[in-house]
């Protein structure tokens, strides 16, 4: 009995990761099948934009909210106040706004320019190339809150001793974590395709030269060549995984080639050893990689 209610209680801490795990690979498959993410790529960006007002304007007193380091933040993510000029710390002030106003002015801003930048690179493009920034950033974000929810797990057992459950406390704080994760998934995706160069070559030989998305990296500003016989049909398949890339990233001249990644597709009853392949073919096993 003992050994059973042990196990009991190991399980219940295994479905709180299943249960992110399962919610993180849906979204992430749902990127992989080329669903049209504009409207979504739009609304979490202005949610992005409205957190970060939140966070340096904490009340309705013009006194306790930090303006320099909000247009700090912002211009880390997007060229605030290129299009906007009076959109900055000393026009805040000087236009008396409050932050309801102030939030729908950033939000408005950002929207402009996610507009500006799509008519920069056209509809189709803009398309391939949020699934595949997004992809790379869930990948990258995904691995570091395995580590994170490992060290909440390893310690969380000493809130018993302020008598406090410590399932119920893994789980709340999990869910924090989580909540974490998604936000800045978003906040690093927006940083990207306001920032990211792109740079479209076309390939005139016999069919066409696949794409695939570089290894995971700090997530900067980067520039992302490719070569095509169909123009965004190469990022398409970066979105799909698997081919050739060459991609630059800021500060660094040397371009990176990636060589062919094959993904194994799975059928939906086969079971992975946890000392096999990963699925995704990052070439490790599966209890290093996804199924850590």
């Amino acid at each position: 009995e003992q050994n059973f209610l042990i196990r009991k209680r190991v399980l219940e801490y295994d479905d709180v990761m299943n249960e992110q795990r399962r919610v993180v690979y849906a979204y992430r498959d749902e990127v992989l099948e080329g669903v049209d993410l504009g409207d979504q790529a739009r609304t979490e960006i202005a949610e992005v934009a409205r957190r970060l007002v939140d966070q340096y304007t904490p009340s309705d007193y013009v006194e306790d909210w930090d303006l320099a380091g909000l247009f700090i933040a912002l211009t880390d993510i997007m060229p605030v106040g290129t299009r906007d000029g009076e959109l900055t710390a000393a026009g805040v002030l000087a236009s008396n706004l409050d932050r309801e106003s102030l939030s729908d002015r950033v939000v408005t801003e950002a929207m402009a320019l996610y507009d500006a930048r799509e008519e920069e690179l056209g509809d189709e493009l803009m398309r391939a190339l949020e699934r595949y920034l997004l992809l790379q950033t869930i990948d990258q974000r995904w691995k570091e809150h395995l580590y994170d929810m490992d060290y909440l797990r390893e310690g969380i057992h000493l809130r018993g001793f302020a008598q406090i459950d410590p399932l119920v406390a893994y789980k709340n704080e999990a869910f924090t974590l989580f909540g974490d994760l998604m936000n800045s998934i978003w906040a690093d995706f927006a940083r990207m395709v306001y920032h990211v160069e792109v740079e479209v070559e076309v390939d005139n030989s016999e069919g066409q030269v696949p794409f695939a998305p570089a290894p995971a990296t700090p997530l900067a500003a980067q520039a992302i060549n490719y070569s095509s016989g169909g123009g965004t049909g190469a990022l398409e398949a970066a979105a799909a995984g698997g081919g050739v890339a060459e991609v630059a990233y800021a500060g660094e001249e040397e371009v990176l080639e990636v060589e062919p990644v094959e993904q194994r597709v799975l059928d939906a009853d086969e079971q992975i050893g946890r000392n096999d392949p990963c699925w995704c073919g990052s070439g490790q096993k599966y209890k290093k990689c996804h199924g850590a």
